[in-house]
C-alpha cells in the first residue's frame, strides 16, 4: 500500500502538484534504504535534492554602482541625426547634376515609346504561357466529366 503512495506522490511530484509535506515524503523515502528496485533511478535525484539543501552560500553580493544618468545622449545623438538628414537632403540641387531628363520633347517621346513597347513585350510573354494553362484545364475538365 505504501509503494502505491510513493508511486501516485512522485506522479504528482512530476506533475508539480505536491505540496512541502508530500514531497518531504519523498525524500525521506528515497533516502531510505528500502526504496522499491523499479524505482532505484529516482534515488540519485533526491539524494542531489538533499546534498543541496545542506549547502549555503556564504561570500557577500558585490553590487555595482549606479552610473550617473545620462539621458541626454541619446536624445542629443537623434536631433544630431536629424539635422544632419535635413542638411544632406535640403542642399539645392546644382545645375550640372543629371537628373535623367531630356531638353528634347522629342527624345523625351521616343524613350517613352521604346520603355512601352519593352514593358508590351514582357507582358506578352508572360501572358502567352497562360494559353497553355488554358489547354490544361480544358483537358482537366474533359477527364474529370
Amino acid at each position: 500500500m505504501e509503494l502505491d503512495k510513493i508511486e501516485n506522490l512522485l506522479q504528482l511530484y512530476f506533475e508539480g502538484e505536491t505540496s512541502l509535506e508530500q514531497e518531504a515524503q519523498l525524500q525521506n523515502y528515497f533516502t531510505s534504504d528500502k526504496v522499491a528496485a523499479h524505482l532505484e533511478e529516482y534515488k540519485p535525484l533526491f539524494a542531489a535534492f538533499a546534498v543541496a539543501r545542506e549547502g549555503s552560500f556564504n561570500r557577500t553580493l558585490e553590487l555595482p554602482e549606479d552610473k550617473p544618468e545620462r539621458y541626454w545622449i541619446p536624445l542629443a545623438a537623434s536631433i544630431l541625426l536629424c539635422v544632419g538628414l535635413f542638411l544632406t537632403f535640403n542642399q539645392q540641387s546644382g545645375s550640372d547634376q543629371d537628373l535623367g531628363t531630356y531638353k528634347d520633347p522629342e527624345v523625351a517621346a521616343l524613350k517613352t515609346k521604346q520603355a512601352l513597347f519593352m514593358m508590351g513585350n514582357f507582358v506578352n510573354k508572360s501572358t502567352g504561357n497562360l494559353n497553355k494553362l488554358d489547354a490544361f484545364e480544358e483537358t482537366t475538365n474533359q477527364i474529370l466529366k
